[in-house]
């Protein structure tokens, strides 16, 4: 004779599920993960489980400045082809055209400026980076995936940059024109002396040829003394 559903649903309210028997496992811990902002699947923050004495100094931060710089490298474009040309009649007024001339240029020479100290920052952490993990002793404690990620991402932003630097025709001509502009009118300042250092500087990092890579290197070659 079946059951009514009525009645096996209250024998069933009546049921105790509980044991006498202790809990040997004790309460469970909540295991969090971290996903991190990288293009691998498989990317988790198992920070614990390495040396914290050997933190990256890379950042997500870091790379995102990079990506900037290309951006401002990949849509310069001159500004020497945009700036008036006064005619024979108005070269008295030559000085202040120079001036003016000078005023435009600076503020792109300073994005310029802003990339050449970013890279020599960037190149020094990585370098620092890839020789601490390169050593036989870190290899068991690290890096983690994320950190190679970050490193390799670095790396690829730095020789982006490089190219970008490499092709654009129009920085060294913007830059020649800058430098003949202040030439003409630093004659009426004082204390130049660190802006045509500051300026020399820039005309190398600008004129040589790979000279993100070749700074990397430099500073991987530094690393690997201090650490040595």
């Amino acid at each position: 004779m079946a059951i009514p559903v009525e009645e096996a649903i209250a024998a069933l309210s009546t049921f105790s599920l509980e044991d006498e028997q202790p809990d040997v496992q004790g309460l469970a811990v909540l295991l969090s993960i971290e996903r991190c902002a990288t293009s691998s699947p498989i990317d988790i923050v198992l920070g614990d489980c390495f040396d914290s004495s050997m933190l990256s100094l890379i950042d997500n931060t870091l790379i995102h400045e990079g990506k900037e710089m290309a951006s401002v490298l990949y849509t310069y474009r001159s500004c020497v082809k945009a700036l008036p040309q006064l005619p024979d009649s108005m070269k008295h007024n030559q000085t202040d055209l120079y001036v003016e001339t000078y005023h435009v240029l600076d503020l792109e020479m300073n994005r310029l400026r802003e990339i050449q100290r970013w890279q020599a920052s960037a190149a020094s952490k990585l370098a620092v980076d890839m020789q601490r993990f390169s050593r036989p002793e870190r290899l068991i404690n690290g890096p983690t995936t994320t950190h190679f990620w970050s490193m390799l991402k670095l790396l690829d932003v730095l020789v982006q940059l490089d190219h970008l630097k490499n092709a654009k025709a129009s920085i060294p001509n913007d830059f020649s024109w800058y430098k003949r502009t202040f030439t003409q009118i630093s004659i009426q300042w004082q204390e130049t002396d660190s802006m045509r250092e500051e300026m020399d500087d820039l005309q190398i990092f600008l004129s040589t040829r790979w000279a993100i890579l070749l700074n990397l290197h430099a500073e991987m070659f530094l690393a690997n003394t201090m650490i040595l």
